[in-house]
Protein backbone atom coordinates (compact mmCIF):
# COMPACT_ATOMS: atom_id res chain seq x y z
CA UNK A 1 0.00 0.00 0.00
CA UNK A 2 3.14 2.41 0.73
CA UNK A 3 4.14 2.09 -2.45
CA UNK A 4 1.20 2.70 -4.65
CA UNK A 5 1.30 5.59 -2.14
CA UNK A 6 4.29 6.95 -2.82
CA UNK A 7 3.68 6.14 -7.34
CA UNK A 8 0.33 8.42 -6.50
CA UNK A 9 2.34 11.17 -4.81
CA UNK A 10 5.28 11.11 -7.11
CA UNK A 11 2.44 11.59 -10.13
CA UNK A 12 0.68 14.12 -8.57
CA UNK A 13 3.54 16.74 -7.90
CA UNK A 14 4.91 15.67 -11.13
CA UNK A 15 1.69 16.92 -12.40
CA UNK A 16 1.87 19.59 -10.67
CA UNK A 17 5.52 20.96 -11.38
CA UNK A 18 3.80 20.51 -15.25
CA UNK A 19 0.91 22.45 -15.05
CA UNK A 20 2.90 25.14 -12.20
CA UNK A 21 5.49 25.74 -15.49
CA UNK A 22 3.19 26.04 -18.30
CA UNK A 23 1.05 28.74 -15.56
CA UNK A 24 3.71 30.61 -15.05
CA UNK A 25 4.68 30.45 -19.56
CA UNK A 26 1.20 31.36 -20.36
CA UNK A 27 0.19 33.07 -17.92
CA UNK A 28 -3.22 31.32 -17.72
CA UNK A 29 -4.43 27.88 -16.61
CA UNK A 30 -6.74 27.53 -19.88
CA UNK A 31 -3.79 28.22 -21.85
CA UNK A 32 -1.59 26.15 -20.27
CA UNK A 33 -4.33 23.16 -19.96
CA UNK A 34 -4.39 24.03 -24.02
CA UNK A 35 -0.39 23.69 -24.19
CA UNK A 36 -0.35 20.47 -22.24
CA UNK A 37 -2.89 18.81 -24.49
CA UNK A 38 -0.86 20.08 -27.80
CA UNK A 39 1.78 18.17 -26.28
CA UNK A 40 0.39 15.10 -25.52
CA UNK A 41 -1.25 15.03 -28.96
CA UNK A 42 2.14 14.71 -30.29
CA UNK A 43 2.98 12.24 -28.21
CA UNK A 44 -0.14 10.19 -29.29
CA UNK A 45 1.24 10.85 -33.02
CA UNK A 46 4.59 9.77 -32.45
CA UNK A 47 3.54 6.28 -30.53
CA UNK A 48 0.77 5.41 -32.79
CA UNK A 49 3.22 2.53 -34.47
CA UNK A 50 3.73 1.43 -31.19
CA UNK A 51 0.32 1.05 -30.14
CA UNK A 52 -0.98 -0.41 -33.24
CA UNK A 53 1.98 -3.65 -32.75
CA UNK A 54 0.69 -4.02 -29.08
CA UNK A 55 -2.81 -4.40 -30.62
CA UNK A 56 -1.95 -6.75 -32.99
CA UNK A 57 0.31 -8.48 -29.90
CA UNK A 58 -2.81 -8.59 -27.75
CA UNK A 59 -5.15 -10.11 -30.26
CA UNK A 60 -2.28 -12.91 -31.13
CA UNK A 61 -2.54 -13.78 -27.14
CA UNK A 62 -5.87 -14.00 -27.20
CA UNK A 63 -5.95 -16.32 -30.09
CA UNK A 64 -3.78 -18.35 -28.55
CA UNK A 65 -5.40 -18.50 -25.05
CA UNK A 66 -8.35 -19.24 -27.03
CA UNK A 67 -7.05 -21.88 -28.99
CA UNK A 68 -5.33 -23.74 -25.42
CA UNK A 69 -8.41 -23.37 -23.27
CA UNK A 70 -10.96 -24.84 -26.21
CA UNK A 71 -10.78 -28.14 -25.26
CA UNK A 72 -9.23 -29.97 -28.60
CA UNK A 73 -6.10 -31.60 -27.84
CA UNK A 74 -4.99 -31.16 -31.19
CA UNK A 75 -3.88 -28.04 -31.04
Amino acid sequence: MRLLATILVILSVGFLGVMGYFYFRDGSMEQAGASVDEGLQKVDKTTQPLQDGLGELGEGVAKTVDNATDGDDGT
